[in-house]
């Protein structure tokens, strides 16, 4: 996928509204894909390119899709397929795929050769694995999604047969998604990376780097063209820009929006400024829906009406972007511009809900955030808490690692109020439902606890179908009852940009905002 810069935002815009998913699912036929060869006249090989993060690894498990995790997950790992920019699936560890004409079962045809860093050779086993794996473990990001598929079958070594009880838009979505993993060593993520990636885990230094070899055996013959990859941990944000100055790095990520802004217009042309995947991630506030002062949606609401959004992209964002209250972005079929605004900023409405909920004296709520997971939450955490206090609500602040974090979030769920982010936003409108642990139910464990029949009906209803025109109201439906709700409060797009020096050539990112190092080389 090349990269999408701030330019092509529009571009994909106008685009999106044709990127449907009925062509691609065609009832009983058979896709086989066309792999695209890179041209490799005036590639240079060997090198090691060093880039850097604010955030650790927490540990190397590819399902655990989380931001600072983007960095190395298709370094070591391979998905079955992988979306191009037009949302066609391009071939990596499968090679061709295709429904039944009821669309209940899908057959995969696996590439043969394949081998992991332990040199066992890739089948289908492992593909079954894999699902097994997704379906149970609770730090699988997208396990609500994976639970669609009833069963894996093996009828042989290079073929993998999903079974569906019901037809699935969002299998797709699982290609480009579904991270093979080496059963053998699935239980040891924490200082292990084995994959069928193009690049081996050489070197671990918990909170300080990562250091990659390149996988001689991969299967892309002729990749990856670097020698090594490293990923550093610099925990101090303006740091990074300043090591990317000095030459100590090729590339950071989500450096400060105004250090951005400064390497983007270096004298020289020194510094490559990209915006990241477009539409992929949104800043949301998450509420618990079953704290004893949140569980009626009229508190809940108030906190969205006292949210000053334009603020926070104009300050944090330096004005790159747009505030919004949707849940899907503009390049989806799934945004409906008309309810745009639905809620935006005023303090008499949110006191005046506070009042009707017998709350207008206030209260106090703990609001937990991991600054260190992604520029730009320490800035929205502070701004919540000041708009929180022009209607009687103390705010309190609470700082977390981002494993002690993730564990309240998803596990204990025992706050109030979290600062937070999202993704998944920019594949089939469908998949954010299943694939964003933001938009599951109280009872598949979603961190807000959600409990509304209507809309879990409607959850089922949209990802039971592949026809677009039936699936559009009931996504607008969906998108009326999250606004009413107020459990997942959309801010701003999350953009997730990355800067790197001019010699990196071949930089690309796929859906997630992953980089796709086996396509990178150094011209230095």
């Amino acid at each position: 996928m090349r990269n999408l810069r701030r330019r092509d935002f529009l571009k994909v815009g106008a685009a999106g509204a044709s990127l449907g998913l009925l062509q691609a699912y065609g009832p009983g036929g058979l896709v086989v894909p066309t792999a695209a060869s890179a041209a490799t006249a005036g590639i240079k090989r060997g090198g090691t390119f060093t880039m850097a993060k604010t955030q650790g690894i927490d540990d190397f498990n590819p399902m655990n899709i989380r931001p600072g995790h983007f960095a190395h997950m298709r370094a070591a790992y391979n998905t079955l397929a992988r979306y191009d920019d037009n949302l066609n699936l391009q071939p990596e560890l499968a090679e061709k795929w295709g429904f039944s004409s009821d669309g209940k079962t899908f057959t995969i045809t696996l590439r043969q050769g394949v081998k992991f860093h332990s040199g066992r050779e890739f089948t289908s086993a492992d593909v079954k694995s894999t699902w097994e794996f997704c379906s149970i473990n609770e730090w699988v990001t997208l396990r609500a999604m994976y639970k669609n598929i009833k069963a894996v079958e093996t009828p042989d070594k290079y073929t993998a047969v999903f079974k569906f009880d019901a037809v699935f838009p969002g299998t797709y979505d699982i290609m480009d998604t579904m991270y093979i993993i080496d059963k053998e060593t699935s239980g040891d993520f924490g200082k292990s990376a084995v994959g069928t990636g193009p690049f081996k885990l050489d070197r671990y230094i918990p909170n300080d780097r990562a250091e990659f070899v390149a996988n001689k055996d991969y299967w892309e013959k002729g990749k990856p063209y670097l020698e090594r990859y490293v990923i550093s941990f610099i925990p101090d944000v303006s740091a990074l820009a300043i090591n990317l100055e000095a030459g100590a790095l090729d590339c950071i990520w989500q450096p400060s929006w105004r250090d951005l802004a400064r390497l983007g217009k270096e004298a020289g042309g020194k510094f490559v400024v990209d915006m990241g995947t477009p539409g992929a991630n949104f800043f949301d506030i998450a509420i618990n829906t079953k704290w004893e002062q949140f569980a009626d949606k009229r508190v809940r609401q108030a906190v969205a009406w006292s949210i000053d959004r334009a603020r926070f992209v104009r300050t944090t964002l330096s004005g790159l972007g747009e505030a919004t209250n949707l849940m899907w972005p503009k390049i989806s079929w799934g945004y409906f511009k008309d309810m745009e605004g639905k809620i935006g900023y005023d303090l008499a409405k949110a006191k005046e809900l506070l009042r009707q909920a017998g709350l207008d004296k206030g209260f106090d709520a703990e609001m937990i955030m991991a600054s260190k997971s992604s520029y730009g939450m320490d800035e929205l955490g502070q701004m919540l808490q000041a708009d929180l206090k022009n209607i009687g609500i103390n705010g309190k602040l609470n700082d977390l690692a981002t494993q002690v974090y993730q564990t309240r979030l998803q596990q204990k769920r025992d706050w109030p109020i979290a600062i937070h982010t999202y993704g998944r936003c920019n594949r089939d409108p469908g998949s954010l439902l299943t694939g964003a642990v933001a938009y599951y139910t109280d009872k598949e464990g979603g961190w807000t606890r959600l409990d509304n029949p209507e809309y879990e009906k409607l959850r089922a209803e949209v990802n039971s179908t592949l026809d677009r025109q039936k699936r559009i109201p009931l996504l607008r439906r969906i998108q009326e009852i999250m606004l009413d709700e107020c459990c997942t409060i959309v801010v701003a797009p999350q953009q997730r940009p990355w800067a790197y020096a001019k010699h990196v050539k071949g930089f690309a990112l796929d859906h997630d905002n992953s980089p796709l190092v086996a396509d990178f080389w150094l011209e230095k």
